[in-house]
């Protein structure tokens, strides 16, 4: 995220941002080993546009009812797509979907990784926002979405979102999952006529 931050930094103001293109070239500089998945978003007019590698992504709220969620990019079950670097082998070819959602003034837009949406359903995260009082604050928000995945990951006896995809796939697994858990909550301001 630090090289897609400097490939931001080096375009024009301004200039629209190609999000696969700034992706792809970050992913090109990076060189420590390993994997990571990605989700990246702009707001160009009215429109949310987004790049997504994997499993990490986001959730739109409009009236605290979720309307719209990214879809998961996966190899096969726990197996996300990704972007790395691996030992002996270098970096692979990279499926980036690229998607675009109408947004409205007000709506709430919660970014994360993988641990958070294989921990917390979107109805909850609908609860967590109809629990906060007047405005969202974005901030206040991240750290309940965040807190609240973390308990569950832990929990054995949460029936987690994870766990009912694990028993689809046939696989036993109870309770939460633990993982890395990053949630980032904006609120949509638009620009008025």
């Amino acid at each position: 995220m630090s090289n897609y931050l400097a490939s931001l930094r080096s375009l024009n103001p301004g200039r629209a941002v190609d999000l696969k293109e700034t992706l792809l070239k970050a992913h090109s500089k990076t060189a420590a080993t390993g994997s990571s998945t990605a989700c990246v978003v702009s707001l160009e007019g009215d429109r949310l546009c987004y790049a997504n590698v994997g499993d990490s992504g986001f959730m739109v709220f409009r009236g605290k009812r979720l309307v719209y969620r990214s879809s998961t990019q996966q190899n096969y079950f726990n197996r996300p797509f990704s972007l790395g670097n691996w030992a002996g082998e270098g970096k692979r070819p990279v499926s980036v979907f690229l998607g675009e959602f109408d947004v409205e003034q007000g709506d709430v837009v919660v970014a994360g990784s993988d641990g958070v949406f294989d921990n917390l359903f979107g109805s909850e995260i609908e609860e967590i926002l109809q629990e906060s009082d007047g405005e969202p604050w974005p901030q206040d928000l991240a750290w309940s979405i965040a807190t609240v995945a973390s308990m569950n990951s832990v929990s054995q006896e949460y029936d987690s979102p994870f766990a009912i995809a694990a028993e689809s796939e046939g696989i036993e697994h109870v309770g939460g999952k633990i993982d890395d858990i990053t949630a980032i909550v904006a609120v949509i301001e638009l620009d008025q006529p």
